[in-house]
């Protein structure tokens, strides 16, 4: 195991998929939802994605050791994001990072683990961008581009992946 290759990081769910830009190609990934009353959580290794069916992890939920339900899942968990999905951060109606060539506002969807909610606004999420950046874009930084670095994908499970709902995650490569 390289060191230089386990991260731990939050989010808040988004009901669609986050590209997790951890900066490498993890072999082990779990990720938990800490609102939901029975703490669902998904593990995924890289050797699940030679078989036929759970090749997107295993769906753990339950409220109590006895009442403890796996699922293996097809879809909707966990995969490997190879990166490179170039982003830009525009400034022209509401300062936010898209996929270049798009205006939708992507900083939900490509996060750097590196997050902390903020009481006032619990979906407030930090876009890889800014990390790569260095620190919180302005207005002058308008038309900036990166190159995604590599990670895992959280699906879009609706039972760990809820939207509005805190998720933690670890990666190890």
């Amino acid at each position: 195991m390289n060191p230089d290759k386990i991260a731990f990081g939050t989010c808040d769910g988004t009901g669609a998929i986050i590209n997790v830009c951890c900066g490498f190609r993890p072999h082990y990934v779990k990720v938990w939802n800490h609102d939901a009353a029975d703490t669902p959580s998904i593990e995924w290794a890289d050797n699940m994605r030679g078989i036929a069916t759970g090749d997107e992890g295993t769906k753990i939920m339950g409220a109590s050791d006895t009442d403890m339900d796996r699922v293996r899942l097809d879809a909707a968990g966990i995969a490997p994001y190879a990166g490179g999905d170039q982003i830009e951060f525009l400034s022209a109606v509401h300062p936010h990072w898209v996929v270049v060539g798009a205006t939708a506002d992507v900083s939900e969807v490509y996060v750097d683990g590196h997050y902390k909610r903020n009481s006032t606004t619990p979906a407030a999420f930090k876009s890889i961008g800014d990390k790569l950046l260095g620190r919180t874009p302005t207005a002058a930084d308008y038309g900036t581009k990166f190159f995604t670095p590599e990670g895992f994908v959280i699906g879009a499970d609706t039972d760990v992946n809820a939207d509005g709902e805190q998720l933690s995650w670890m990666a190890i490569g």
